[in-house]
């Protein structure tokens, strides 16, 4: 039994949609918060679909039933959930009797202990559970999540409002994470204990990426390179936690010191094919500016 969780994160939705699209050889199970909406989305497949709170621990042993592979992603990225809710799922998951879990993690991991996904990986490696641990750099996906707020600004301002400063970081398309983690999750014997760094084609700027949101979109989008300080207290007005915001500036201070430029050939090797372009994505996506769709 594979069990998905995070079905509405970057990552875990094309996951949810690539798995359905293609069963796999096991049995598979979804995880969400909201099981009557994924139920909704999934109502023409066989997969099961179950209610599960990280931060409710009653949830957790139904999710875990006769679970062999675990694909494991953040609700909300933080410190808080790292420790009350992540890290004990998955010493549940292992006395559970998972053997194998496919973690989202982000560059810098291994380095920079004030991340949670820092510690996830630690108790990953210390666990009985094998793993596969993809570091994804930036997800295309960021720029209209509902979490980041960047849709917002972009849509309604013109404006790419990341506190990147002048570094350039390797966006990823999610789709092609998804992909990598499908190939994990059902072929486990060739991704264990291994830690993939997934990128995309090249290195851009934040000033490049205004570039071709502009192209794509037809308004003039500008990066305003903002601070931390008014970064954060923007999002903060909008709602977001504190704990998204801490972790939002950590990878935003990681790319202004340019510690997420490097080009991996990865998604390459994995797939067989090489990363989608930001201008692919774009193409796909725009209408999730026009439409004020966020996910």
């Amino acid at each position: 039994m594979l069990l998905i969780t995070g079905p509405s994160g970057n990552v875990g939705a094309e996951l949810v949609d690539l798995l359905a699209a293609q069963p796999t050889m096991l049995p598979w199970r979804v995880a969400s918060r909201h099981p009557d909406t994924l139920r909704t989305r999934l109502s023409d497949n066989s997969v099961e679909v179950i209610g599960l709170d990280f931060f409710d621990r009653s949830t957790w042993p139904a999710a875990l039933a006769g679970v062999d592979a675990l694909f494991l992603l953040f609700p909300l990225p933080g410190n808080r959930a790292a420790r009350e809710a992540i890290l004990p799922f998955l010493q549940a998951a292992q006395d559970a009797g998972c053997r194998h879990v496919v973690y989202v993690s982000v560059f810098g991991a291994d380095r920079a202990r004030f991340i949670p996904h820092y510690k996830v990986e630690a108790a990953l490696r210390a666990s009985s559970m094998t793993f596969t641990v993809l570091r994804c750099s930036f997800f295309m996906q960021n720029l209209h999540r509902h979490i980041s707020t960047h849709g917002v600004d972009i849509a309604e301002h013109g404006e790419l409002f990341v506190p990147a400063g002048r570094g350039r970081t390797t966006f990823i398309d999610a789709r092609d994470a998804a992909a990598v983690a499908a190939s994990a999750l059902t072929q486990p014997e060739v991704h264990r204990n291994v830690v993939h760094h997934l990128t995309g084609p090249a290195a851009l700027s934040m000033e490049e990426v205004a570039v071709a949101l502009s192209l794509q979109l037809g308004y003039p989008v500008t990066y305003t390179r903002p601070g931390l300080v008014a970064f954060s207290r923007r999002l903060r007005r909008r709602g977001v936690g504190w704990d998204t915001i801490g972790f939002m500036s950590a990878v935003y201070t990681l790319t202004r010191l340019g510690q997420n430029q490097p080009i991996t050939d990865e998604v390459a090797r994995v797939l067989g094919r090489p990363p989608r372009t930001l201008a692919e994505f774009l193409h796909d996506s725009a209408w999730r500016w026009r439409d004020r769709a966020w996910t």
